[in-house]
């Protein structure tokens, strides 16, 4: 069960049910209390599920360096750069299909993510029965064009539930299933190798991993709600309340109406929070070019450490292949934990920066141990600190999450940023050739540039932001934080305008 502690005040509450459009006289103003008992059964409605199918998603993705050291390459010809070629592959059709996102707010949620699910968990199962390096490429493909409509699209499905200073503690809950995809995929893996049968090992790792993902295609389809007012679960003053949270400063769409609405996506490309030519400082700083470098260089570093980890464990010289595969483990427990707690802390304070600077500094040392150590339990010890910068990724997605006002502009921007983020694995897929090893010192310091690059990119976006809060506070700009924006066409940028920016 969650809880937050950063509640509105009963006196902030009763002020947002006053400015609601239609609010009838026989509505009693929701109390904290019952602001955060809804909170809770949407936690537990949506939160164990997108957290699951996510932990599928990267596992299905990223299980390609187990199955390496389980014999995938003994059985498929993976020698010269081929190994590295299925990454980079996975990685275009991943970049391509990153406009796939809007189809979560075109379509009705529940029937587009169930179709992605089966989609990607059909392709992820049927790698098990690859003959040749091409037949692995083909199924590389799609499982990347799947999976690139699920997980860049969670974090503005669950924007369009929780209010905007309590949705990145969610969006780490949903990160964090890449961090425990990891954990049990090594561990799995392990077990695995050690089972002799007559399915060789990376076929039942292919079988076992991808399998589970088309079941749970069906949970998808009768689960995820499609909106605040088609959530079964909650009564009809439930909806009302969470409708009216779910409003403050941004806006909520309601009524018929709840699709797509293109002339939003098309504001988003235009807006100078995005992409617009000539870019402003604003526009550089905001939703477009240097969150898209900061996701670029999260992905750089991140991308390529499910491929290899298991690989660099095992050039340590110390561990079997099999070993290495269980080892790979701990690192992303720890993981998983410090992106709960840093998106927690994030919502508390209303900080996104600070934290997401931390994380990529701490991983950027754990890059540089293992770039110049050369024992066995230093460079180990480099990869608990390098996987942090899987906590900054998480940061990120929440903080562009909360720029944009309307659901179908945060869709146009989260596209975007998927975008450009998503070319960074292009980099981080190919800095480790296998001639390399055992110390891979160029990819370890590329990788470590890219975190320092994140860690200044954070500190600069945060202090031209606190720049702008404090220009709009003096211009009477800035509305009261309790105000709700009415579901009303045409006024998006005029409400825009008045959020104070999270830092």
């Amino acid at each position: 069960m969650i809880s937050d502690q950063n509640e509105p005040s009963k006196e902030c509450i009763e002020h947002i049910e006053k400015q609601t459009l239609g609010l009838t006289e026989d509505f009693a103003p929701a109390t904290p209390e019952e602001e955060s008992a809804v909170i809770r059964k949407l936690d537990l409605r949506l939160l164990p599920l997108v957290f699951v199918l996510y932990s599928l998603s990267v596992l299905d993705r990223s299980n390609l360096g187990n199955a390496r050291l389980a014999g995938l390459e003994n059985a498929v010809d993976l020698s010269g750069n081929r190994y590295n070629w299925l990454g980079t592959l996975f990685y275009i059709a991943y970049i391509l299909f990153q406009w796939t996102v809007i189809g979560w707010k075109h379509f009705p949620p529940h029937r587009f993510a169930a179709c992605v699910v089966f989609f990607w968990g059909f392709v992820a199962t049927i790698q098990a029965t690859v003959a040749n390096w091409s037949g692995l490429m083909a199924c590389r493909f799609f499982l990347g064009v799947s999976e690139a409509m699920y997980g860049p699209a969670v974090p503005l499905y669950l924007s369009f539930f929780y209010p905007r200073d309590r949705v990145g503690f969610r969006e780490g809950v949903f990160i964090s299933g890449a961090a425990m995809a990891n954990a049990y995929g090594g561990a799995l893996a392990y077990g695995l190798a050690e089972i002799r049968g007559r399915v060789a090992p990376w076929q039942a790792l292919f079988l076992i991993e991808g399998l589970p993902t088309c079941a749970l295609s069906v949970c998808a389809w009768l689960f995820l709600p499609d909106s605040i007012d088609k959530a079964g679960f909650l009564n009809e003053r439930e909806r009302m309340i969470a409708s009216r949270f779910v409003a403050r400063n941004q806006k909520l769409d309601k009524g018929k109406k709840t699709g797509l609405r293109w002339n939003e996506l098309v504001e988003a490309l235009k807006d100078p929070k995005s992409m617009s030519p000539p870019p402003t400082i604003l526009g550089l700083l905001s939703a477009g070019y240097v969150p898209g470098l900061m996701y670029f260089g999260c992905n750089v570093s991140f991308a390529s450490l499910p491929l290899f980890v298991p690989t660099i464990i095992s050039n340590l010289g110390v561990f079997t292949k099999a070993q290495s595969n269980g080892l790979s483990a701990p690192p992303y427990l720890l993981c998983l934990i410090m992106i709960i707690t840093l998106c927690y802390l994030s919502d508390k304070y209303r900080m996104r920066g600070p934290f997401s600077a931390g994380a990529s500094l701490v991983a950027a040392i754990g890059f540089i141990i293992q770039a110049t150590a050369t024992s066995p339990q230093a460079r180990y010890f480099g990869v608990f600190l390098a996987v942090q910068i899987f906590c900054s990724v998480a940061l990120t997605l929440s903080w562009v999450a909360n720029i944009h006002a309307t659901e179908s502009k945060r869709a146009g921007g989260m596209a975007l940023l998927a975008t450009i983020g998503q070319c960074g694995p292009l980099l981080g897929t190919n800095v480790f050739p296998s001639y390399e090893a055992p110390y891979f010192r160029k990819g370890m310091w590329i990788s470590a540039s890219f975190c320092l690059l994140v860690s200044c990119l954070c500190v600069g976006m945060s202090l031209f932001l606190i720049q702008q809060n404090k220009k709009m506070e003096r211009a009477g700009l800035i509305q009261d934080p309790c105000h709700e924006i009415a579901d009303a066409t045409g006024v998006s940028g005029a409400n825009e305008k008045r959020i104070k920016y999270i830092y």
